[in-house]
C-alpha cells in the first residue's frame, strides 16, 4: 500500500470516486462523507479538533487532520476547487 503524501492528496482521495461518477456537490455537501483510516481523517464540514477545542468546517469544504497515522495541524480545502480539479484530469492518489 502506497502512503499519501499530502493532506491535499488526501482531500482529493475522500471524494475522488463520487466526483468521478457525477454526484454533484450538492450530494457530497449533503451526504457529509468523511473517512478515519491509518492513511488519512478527512471530512465535509461539520466539526473537527479535541472535544473542548471544537472548530467549526463550512459545509462546502475538506478538512484534513491526519496523514500517514500522525496528527497534523488542519488542512481545510475549498470542495468545489477539488471538484474542479478532478474533473480537469488531476491522477488519483495511489493508496491501496
Amino acid at each position: 500500500m502506497d502512503t499519501i503524501l499530502s493532506s491535499r492528496e488526501a482531500a482529493i482521495d475522500l471524494i475522488w470516486a463520487y466526483v468521478e461518477r457525477g454526484d454533484s456537490i450538492e450530494s457530497l455537501i449533503g451526504g457529509y462523507l468523511g473517512c478515519s483510516c491509518d492513511e488519512y481523517c478527512a471530512q465535509i464540514g461539520g466539526y473537527t479538533g479535541e472535544l473542548q477545542n471544537l472548530i467549526k468546517v463550512k459545509s462546502d469544504e475538506i478538512v484534513v487532520s491526519k496523514i500517514n497515522g500522525q496528527i497534523i495541524e488542519l488542512q481545510i480545502f475549498s470542495l468545489q476547487v477539488l471538484i474542479n480539479e478532478i474533473k480537469s484530469g488531476v491522477k488519483q492518489p495511489a493508496l491501496f
